[in-house]
């Protein structure tokens, strides 16, 4: 037989795995989140590094123009002394010797004026300068801004070139730029933020950066390639960003930006090192955080689990009482909660189903007292010696013509009266005995009773109780007409109203006080009615309302010295009908 899963461990089981999966749930949308921000704020630091860099730049680009036009202003106001052109081209270059390799002024047959000690000493013609010389001869309004390129006095340098406009002999002004001193400056963003910074020429030759940290760079002859893309085929890109892998499939993102006065790219190569490096560190965080998520799981499933077991074993423990038969248990959960409610609710239950248990005997011994008062009744030897004199006293009248009809009644009386007093009998049969036994008291008092029926169509066959209007006609000439003394009429009317059906005696005698009338339905039968053996009308009403409901039973309506009516009500359903006549 397959074993069955109590209801707090499957409880248990439910919210454990309910708590722990949503904790890894939010665990995993919470790094991923994370995750997500990290990237997002790494390209936006990395943003906010490019635009120092173009500042700074920007801000030596100025410094250039700068030296440019101080070398402009003294050539000018020196042009016919060498010496002092040259002692202040070496007073420039001494104050700048930070930012640049050289100041100097190129002739047009290509030797120069130096600023530096070098350049000082050696002056003679170099053909590489021919395109600078070209160049700022071409643009005489612009600086213009060379490639870079190895000089032979300056190293690996950027030249900025102005043409000396209004001098008598074609000359042009020159600056060569320090690469070294700004990629030194690239290289300490580098190392401080853990990134790989340089600037690429437009046809992508490195100007500086990336010497120092190649990553995942490929460089040869000053330009990079990452995987099988060149540095120009990056440049050539549209968008400020990218994503690219190398030949060893590591994914790289790249950022690039233009510089606002030359005409450079600032590029920035990741190969998500440092943004590895801090995921791994929110990783070991998210495994603390499951752990914990684990444990509180655990924590919340038994607690919810023990909460809702204590009570249910205790409700288990009284319903197994119950079943076993002990309907006074008590096992109080006192908790002001469902558990409670239900606890409670059940010991109401008990409470009523022994009160009903109680009534239900009561009911029984009721009924069983109320069936044989009718019993009894049904022969009732004060009646049969009142209609035996009834029969001596027309024999001695010589009305002999009356003997057979209050015989016959008797007979059908008698009949009528010794069947099961509990068997239901139609509306008509009760009529014709309620007509034989008026026929009788008729012939007994030497009076005329008259009997009028008013029954609605379909009632006829209407099922009553045996008795019904027998003891209430009987109360109508013993309590009505005085016992005989007075004569008049009995009317019997049956109609249906809603769902409830009327039966209502009418008698035109003396009527019932009415602080009497309360006391009627509900008081111990008299001493001469249990000496007589008659039926009280308390009896009718309390066999009605034992069988159908207390909303049932009998009505008495009576105006004093003019009318009486005795109503009875029964349930039925699809009839209406009328009022009391």
């Amino acid at each position: 037989m397959r074993r069955r899963i109590s209801l707090p461990l499957k409880l248990f089981l439910i919210v454990f795995a309910f708590v722990l999966s949503c904790i890894i749930l939010i665990s995993q949308l919470s790094y991923r989140y994370v995750q997500k921000e990290i990237r997002t704020n790494d390209i936006y630091y990395t943003n906010q590094i490019l635009d120092k860099v173009d500042q700074y730049l920007t801000v030596n680009f100025s410094s250039f123009q700068t030296i440019l036009f101080s070398v402009e202003t003294s050539v000018k106001a020196n042009i016919d002394n060498t010496e002092v052109i040259k002692k202040q081209l070496r007073e420039l270059y001494e104050l700048n010797s930070n930012y640049v390799s050289n100041i100097y002024l190129i002739k047009s047959d290509l030797s120069i004026l130096g600023g530096s000690t070098t350049t000082r000493i050696f002056d003679e013609p170099l053909s590489d300068r021919e395109p600078l010389f070209d160049a700022a001869d071409k643009n005489r309004r612009t600086t213009f801004v060379s490639d870079p390129y190895k000089s032979k006095y300056s190293g690996w340098t950027v030249t900025m070139v102005r043409y000396l406009n209004g001098s008598p002999f074609p000359m042009a002004i020159a600056v060569d730029l320090d690469l070294n001193a700004i990629e030194e400056t690239l290289f300490k963003i580098n190392k401080k933020e853990q990134m790989n910074l340089a600037l690429i020429t437009s046809s992508g030759k490195i100007i500086a950066g990336f010497s120092e940290n190649r990553g995942p760079l490929s460089i040869q002859d000053h330009t990079f390639s990452i995987g099988e893309t060149s540095a120009e085929q990056i440049l050539n890109t549209s968008g400020t960003s990218l994503q690219l892998h190398t030949k060893e499939g590591l994914p790289v993102s790249i950022l690039k930006k233009p510089t606002e006065k030359f005409n450079w790219s600032i590029i920035s190569i990741n190969d998500e090192s440092r943004l590895e490096a801090a995921l791994s560190r929110l990783e070991k965080y998210y495994i603390v955080l499951l752990v914990a998520g684990l444990l509180l799981s655990l924590f919340i499933s038994f607690f919810i689990a023990k909460y809702i077991r204590n009570p249910l074993y205790a409700l288990k423990t009284k319903m197994k009482r119950v079943e076993q038969g002990d309907l006074t248990t008590t096992v109080t959960i006192k908790r002001n909660d469902e558990f409670g409610d239900l606890s409670r609710a059940f010991d109401r239950m008990l409470q009523q189903i022994v009160e009903l248990i109680r009534r239900g005997e009561l009911h029984n011994e009721l009924e069983r007292k109320l069936e044989i008062q009718v019993l009894q009744s049904q022969i009732n030897p004060h009646f049969l010696y009142n209609t035996l004199g009834a029969i001596s006293n027309v024999i001695h009248l010589g009305q002999i013509e009356k003997v057979d009809v209050v015989i016959g009644s008797l007979i059908s009386s008698l009949e009528y009266g010794i069947t099961d007093a509990s068997e239901k009998v139609s509306l008509r049969q009760e009529l014709q005995n309620v007509s034989d036994y008026i026929a009788i008291q008729n012939i007994r008092y030497n009076r005329h009773f008259h009997l009028i029926e008013h029954i609605e169509d379909g009632l006829m066959d209407f099922p009553v109780f045996r008795m019904l209007l027998q003891p209430i006609v009987e109360n109508s000439i013993f309590h009505g007409y005085n016992g005989g003394e007075i004569e008049g009429s009995i009317t019997i009317h049956a109609y249906r109203k809603g769902d409830i059906v009327m039966i209502e005696v009418i008698d035109q005698g003396e009527g019932i006080p009415a602080d009497k009338i309360k006391h009627i339905l509900t008081a111990e039968p008299s001493d001469l009615e249990v000496k007589r053996k008659r039926i009280g009308l308390h009896n009718i009403h309390g066999r009605i309302r034992l069988h159908y409901g207390e909303q049932f039973g009998l009505q008495i309506i009576s105006i004093p010295k003019e009318k009486t009516c005795v109503r009875a009500v029964f349930p039925v359903d699809l009839f209406k009908g009328g009022v009391c006549g």
